[in-house]
């Protein structure tokens, strides 16, 4: 199934939004207010072995994980901005966002409608395959329609 042209807007905003997030919380603003959030889910948590993983293995090492977070978000952001391995990018962002939800689900002042809000785009982006209307992904896919090896399966896959 393509998707048509409004989702692929959709797709497009959902990729600037990402890349905001991602920028927020990017490491020369020492991740922003990434710490202050992780704190509020230890405090309230939804999961009590998720707030004991964010304070015993998390905050300890928010350097690295406040990294991995910026470029989670950056890479999501630009696959999803560019419509590049959209089926692959959404269903990551699918995922990345559940994880969210979860340690967040209880966190004051939180509007639980985010978290379907958040998710269930990403999930139409990799049903889709959103990307091949106004993205890399259209090109991607001509370019191995012909081939049946390895590689272009998986592009047709991720695609």
């Amino acid at each position: 199934m393509i998707a048509g042209w409004p989702v692929a807007v959709l797709r497009i905003a959902f990729g600037v939004m990402y890349l905001d997030m991602a920028l927020q919380k990017a490491p020369w603003r020492n991740f922003g207010w990434l710490e202050g959030f992780i704190r509020q889910e230890i405090a309230h948590p939804a999961f009590p072995p998720f707030a004991a993983f964010l304070k015993d293995v998390v905050l300890p090492n928010l350097a690295f994980f406040g990294t991995v977070t910026f470029l989670v978000e950056l890479l999501l952001g630009l696959a999803l901005l560019t419509g590049t391995l959209t089926r692959l990018a959404g269903g990551a962002a699918f995922l990345w966002q559940v994880n969210i939800a979860v340690q967040a689900f209880n966190v004051p002042g939180e509007w639980y409608w985010i978290w379907p809000l958040l998710t269930l785009p990403n999930f139409v982006f990799a049903a889709t395959g959103a990307g091949r209307v106004l993205g890399v992904d259209a090109w991607l896919r001509r370019r191995t329609t012909t081939s049946d090896d390895g590689w272009a399966r998986l592009v047709r896959f991720a695609t």
